[in-house]
């Protein structure tokens, strides 16, 4: 009989935990500040006349986002990088630069360091989305002070970091952390989806499937599978003199760790899969255009 009823009790409470339901959302407190660490390793491979030709990236980013308002369920942040650091690897050999290796021999870690420390706006939901972003383009100001290059470069230097960097890049690569909760609560098992799009050289329209898979006093952990989408319709963007566009498609995974109390993500990797195409603007010299057929495998894993 005691065993029965032992049996009958432990029954009763895993059930209870099961129905339970729990708030997924971010809860931050005004004047506080919440860190962001990204690293994002790459690797892109284009097929260019049937030789493969293979790209390895990595990019580091130390972000601080302090909480300076809050009203109808929206935060008013301030944000800054502290760190910045970019590596490429090729054929042709390995550079790296980092706004901690500032020096007149090192242009572009010198470029990168004046980034550093220069607050923009951003207001952000309480479901993860970005709502406005403001005066990021300060982020370039004065930045190629004492540099002897011509304008031509600088326009295209200028065009390359915006991408990574600017307005959209930082609103697609951000929401696609943050903008994860659901609506309502939800219990362990249930699944929710969530749409965002992401706009860094390329076009792309992502959808996730999550799934609350665990909750204790601490964290809740989520699973998420998804789909990414490029929009045939984007327009092409000119970078190194050439009208180019990157027309990708493919799935991620991510799994992440997120801060009972707070919602803030403690803990993320996010594994994503791409292939498509390189598609390049018939011109002059190029009457035809060109599609050269690419893919990208990247890794990204992200803590507070």
């Amino acid at each position: 009989m005691k065993k029965l009823l032992t049996l009958a009790l432990i029954l009763s409470a895993t059930l209870c935990v099961q129905a339970k339901k729990y708030k997924l959302a971010l809860n931050l407190e005004v004047g506080k500040e919440y860190i962001q660490k990204s690293n994002a390793k790459m690797t892109i491979t284009q097929n260019f006349n049937g030789m493969p030709i293979e790209i390895g990236m990595n990019i580091k980013g130390d972000y601080v986002f302090k909480v300076v308002g809050a009203e109808n369920d929206q935060y008013d942040m301030e944000v800054k990088y502290r760190t910045v650091e970019m590596e490429m690897e090729s054929a042709q050999g390995k550079s790296s630069f980092s706004s901690n290796k500032a020096s007149d021999q090192d242009i572009m870690s010198t470029m990168l360091s004046r980034m550093i420390d220069k607050p923009f706006k951003m207001i952000m939901g309480q479901n993860g989305k970005v709502i406005e972003i403001k005066g990021i383009d300060n982020l370039f100001g004065g930045m190629f002070e004492g540099f002897d290059i011509t304008q031509q470069q600088k326009d295209q230097i200028l065009a390359q970091l915006k991408q990574s960097y600017g307005a959209k890049a930082f609103k697609g690569s951000f929401e696609q952390i943050t903008a994860i909760y659901p609506e309502g609560k939800v219990k362990l098992g249930k699944k929710w989806t969530t749409e965002t799009n992401i706009e860094a050289g390329m076009s792309v329209h992502v959808t996730t499937n999550f799934e609350l898979k665990a909750a204790n006093t601490e964290y809740f952990l989520l699973h998420g599978e998804g789909d990414l989408s490029s929009n045939p319709n984007s327009p092409f963007v000119k970078q190194n003199g050439m009208d180019m566009k990157i027309l990708l498609d493919g799935n991620l995974t991510s799994d992440i760790k997120i801060d009972r109390k707070t919602g803030w993500i403690i803990d993320a990797t996010i594994v994503q899969n791409l292939s498509g195409n390189t598609e390049l603007k018939a011109s002059e010299q190029m009457p035809e255009g060109m599609s050269i057929p690419m893919t990208v495998k990247s890794k990204s894993v992200i803590t507070d």
